[in-house]
């Protein structure tokens, strides 16, 4: 059964329609039987995956093998792993789209400008550019990306912690965290630059 079905996808590789056919009738239970299990994991994670379907995924992983296929299949073993990796990256690559959605969508970033607030009224009372604030929110960003988006939504656009929480889809717990580490990691690398 295992030669029968390599056999197939090879010949589907190459461009034979009826093997590719067969192929596709013999491995589409498997896959949208791995495909639903990995939906059912991932969706319990990310709320973001819950309302796609098995067989969306089915399509999206065929479009990506299709897209890269390897030079020959050697196993259904080899097949399956593939299938198994692309479903993955089809996964991580729809949550992260979703989840750029909620945080505007690709559309052009509002440029950093200072907001009088707790900074200025625990730190300094100095311009914000004059003390560097830009290149420390930036090297934030870079070890602690969402410390960062709490910190500039706060300094930004004076957001109260609710709504940053509700931006961000985390809990108000985590961005009074993530802002308590963001000032004391903002404070030392502008104590540090002065």
């Amino acid at each position: 059964m295992d030669q029968d079905l390599t056999s197939l996808l090879n010949r589907a590789l190459v461009g034979d329609p009826n093997a590719a056919e067969r192929a596709w009738r013999e491995v589409y239970g498997d896959i949208r039987t791995l495909a639903a299990a990995a939906l059912a994991k991932e969706s319990s994670k990310h709320a973001v995956l819950a309302d796609l379907q098995p067989t969306m995924l089915v399509n999206e992983v065929f479009l990506r093998i299709g897209r890269s296929p390897p030079r020959a299949w050697d196993s259904r073993r080899h097949f399956f792993g593939a299938v198994s990796q692309a479903c993955d990256q089809v996964l991580v690559d729809l949550a992260r789209a979703r989840n750029a959605q909620k945080r505007g969508g690709g559309k052009a970033a509002i440029p950093l400008t200072f907001v009088a607030g707790e900074l200025t009224r625990d730190d300094t009372r100095r311009n914000a550019a004059e003390f560097g604030l830009p290149a420390a929110l930036d090297a934030l960003a870079r070890d602690y990306p969402r410390a960062a988006e709490v910190a500039r939504l706060r300094y930004m656009l004076g957001l109260p912690p609710s709504e940053v929480a509700q931006i961000l889809g985390v809990s108000e717990s985590t961005v009074e965290k993530d802002w308590s580490f963001a000032r004391a990691w903002l404070r030392r690398e502008l104590e540090r630059g002065s």
